[in-house]
């Protein structure tokens, strides 16, 4: 089974905890067992730190959770979103004659609806701005809210341009998480943290943009939700994607930092200098893809561990098995159960 580089993408467990966080504390351990089962995800991933979801896994569960507690920001707010919420703010929309005015729009909406943060666009040095401010001064800060709210900005635009928006940057109002590594494809640009609220930044010359979007598009988007609006984003002109795009092409060969600057044309120096500026490198990002591979066709397909460690590039099944255990702290096995629990 051949799969794209983006189609392989896995997510950090710090997505798996957040989406049961409210769902354990408002229906007991039974419910947020049950949403485990729906979408195929063991049990004892729950006490590794560096276990991954497949896209699949995350979208399944995510919608399971909202089902569940009938609040499709998953209960990270002060009040629930509920079910039907997404569908009516789209709508509000779909009329508006720019990006602009549609985000102009957004923000009026959620600040109707938000009790502890409220949204805030500004518009400065040829950038849009839009923020999470907080109404009372010291509100907790709760990373996945705020990592939602701004993955919803980002896919609502560009899904309305019908392409990906670009993204200037993104300011968090939380530390540097262990799960930072993902914020590469979740976030396709300058990353910060410790920022004193968090912000995301278009620019102003693509929010000014013309767009037509009819409401038979929009019955697609919503219901394929949440997996649009947050695995759109993809930034083909970083380092890393360019990594994993020519690696997955090469993956059972084993390829070098050195194939990899023959193929770009570049030196090695200059690969990792850019690798630097992303904050990873070569050999992060090569293990980073592997990884997604195994958790994916190990949870998806009935591959052999020998035939998968020979796929990716391994001598043999223990040399695989020991680098898998050191990439998401569980066996392949464990994996596999997941797999087999939603059969």
């Amino acid at each position: 089974m051949k799969l794209s580089w983006q189609s392989s993408l896995t997510v950090s467990s710090h997505f798996l905890h957040g989406m049961l966080h409210f769902i354990r504390t408002r229906h007991g351990e039974d419910a947020a067992a049950q949403a485990l089962a729906s979408a195929a995800i063991p049990q004892s991933l729950l006490t590794q730190p560096d276990a991954r979801l497949t896209r699949q896994q995350y979208v399944a569960l995510y919608r399971t959770v909202a089902a569940t507690l009938d609040d499709e920001m998953l209960g990270l707010w002060s009040r629930p979103i509920r079910t039907g919420t997404l569908k009516y703010l789209m709508l509000s929309l779909l009329d508006a004659p720019t990006v602009l005015v549609a985000l102009n729009r957004f923000v009026r909406f959620w600040n109707l609806l938000l009790d502890d943060y409220r949204l805030q666009i500004s518009t400065k040095s040829n950038l849009v701005r839009l923020a999470l401010v907080e109404r009372t001064s010291g509100t907790p800060v709760t990373p996945l809210g705020h990592e939602l709210m701004m993955k919803l900005i980002h896919g609502i635009a560009s899904w309305l341009l019908g392409r990906e928006i670009s993204l200037h940057r993104i300011e968090f109002s939380f530390a540097r998480p262990r799960h930072a590594e993902d914020y590469a494809f979740l976030y396709p640009g300058e990353v910060n943290f410790n920022a004193s609220m968090t912000s995301i930044f278009f620019l102003y010359q693509d929010c000014s943009e013309l767009f037509k979007r009819e409401k038979h598009e929009l019955w697609a988007f919503l219901k394929r939700a949440p997996e649009d609006w947050t695995f759109s984003a993809f930034h083909p002109g970083s380092i890393t994607a360019k990594t994993r795009e020519y690696l997955e092409q090469n993956i059972a060969l084993s390829a070098t930092i050195q194939d990899l600057a023959r193929a770009l044309h570049t030196s090695v120096r200059t690969l990792n200098r850019r690798f630097a500026e992303e904050g990873t490198h070569f050999q992060l990002v090569k293990d980073g893809l592997r990884r997604d591979i195994a958790v994916h066709r190990l949870t998806n397909l009935n591959t052999g561990v020998a035939t998968l460690a020979f796929d990716l590039g391994f001598s043999d099944a223990t040399g695989f098995c020991r680098a898998f255990k050191h990439w998401t702290g569980s066996s392949p096995t464990d994996y596999r159960k997941g797999s087999r629990q939603g059969e």
